[in-house]
């Protein structure tokens, strides 16, 4: 079976991104964004994280599971239990 990379230069392409998007429909990438997104709930969740951090969503549990942490370094950290 041929690597992508043979069938790229045998296409005429140097990259996969070229390929899609001058073969494809916008519909099938739109299609094929979305098969791809919903096969890996990690890749969804990554997307969705960036778009709603840039939105300036904040986690708040997240947020308050670091605030913990913190103070339980603080603690650990003052050494009285030595």
């Amino acid at each position: 079976m041929a690597d992508i990379e043979t069938m790229l230069n045998w296409a005429g392409y140097d990259d996969v991104s070229s390929l899609i998007q001058d073969k494809l429909s916008q519909d099938d990438i739109m299609d094929l964004f979305w098969e791809l997104l919903n096969a890996d709930a990690l890749i969804l969740y990554d997307v969705v994280y960036s778009i709603v951090d840039q939105m300036g969503f904040v986690d708040h549990e997240q947020v308050k599971a670091d605030y913990e942490d913190q103070k339980y370094q603080e603690w650990k950290e003052r050494g009285l239990d030595d």
